[in-house]
């Protein structure tokens, strides 16, 4: 867990199981996890790394937007969860989704999932049987505001070129934006190569996807209306906001 900031905390990206990177934000009186994490396995490590930080456990969780790496970990926070309205529809349907390999193997077929990502839930789910969709206690449409005493955070509905759910955490005190995958390209809606024994291809493979140039644009327009200096996306380093800027280029 690496402190960013008086009030943020970072509990890093690993990439063998796709999990994202988890951000920790911690008020006077409550705190706020950004994201849940992808598994019971993933939960544990975050927890304990909490614990040994001596940091208080969140209150609340807000998930980023649908997509597994992100949300499969909710169910294990045992705490109110938090999403926008599009992401809970979203994970109503993933929560009646079956796991065995005929069923992964139909829905890449229909479009529904991908191949990486059945490749990357195969890891990080030995016993498929475990996995569990929890659906949002706190469910909200556009934006919201959450004081943690002291330090408030802005969960703005973003859309961005990665998924039309995404949800972004501003934090105004320390200039600071978590932007889950928003910023980055939409994996499901164009045609592009995965292929697990050839790991070594995957960013050159992602890098040639195009960025939708609609959304991406008002991407960039919503992002410029706040005030952050730095930010961090679901499985980057921190960036700084031109940096941010230069790599939506389409």
């Amino acid at each position: 867990m690496i402190k960013i900031s008086e009030h943020i905390y970072i509990y890093p990206a690993e990439h063998y199981t796709d999990r994202p990177n988890i951000g920790l934000i911690v008020g006077e009186k409550k705190t706020l996890l950004f994201d849940a994490g992808n598994s019971e396995k993933h939960v544990r490590k975050i927890k304990n790394e909490i614990y040994e930080k001596a940091l208080p456990l969140p209150d609340f969780v807000l998930l980023s937007h649908w997509h597994w790496d992100h949300s499969f970990g909710a169910k294990f926070w045992n705490v109110p969860i938090i999403s926008g309205k599009k992401t809970n529809e979203q994970l109503k349907n993933v929560a009646e989704w079956k796991w065995d390999d005929a069923s992964m193997e139909e829905r890449i077929i229909s479009g529904e999932d991908i191949v990486f990502c059945t490749e990357m839930i195969k890891r990080e789910y030995p016993d498929r049987s475990h996995i569990e969709v929890a659906l949002a206690d706190i469910v909200f449409e556009g934006n919201m505001s959450l004081d943690l005493g002291g330090t408030a955070c802005e969960l703005i509905h973003a859309k961005g070129p990665h998924s039309e759910d995404s949800v972004i955490c501003y934090v105004p005190s320390e200039k600071f934006l978590f932007l889950g995958d928003a910023n980055c390209k939409d994996l499901y809606g164009k045609p592009w190569d995965f292929d697990i024994e050839h790991e070594e291809d995957f960013l050159s493979n992602v890098a040639k996807i195009p960025y939708d140039e609609k959304l991406a644009g008002d991407f960039i327009d919503l992002l410029s209306t706040l005030d952050f200096e730095y930010c961090i996306s679901g499985h980057s380093e921190i960036m700084t906001k031109e940096e941010l800027f230069n790599s939506l280029t389409f």
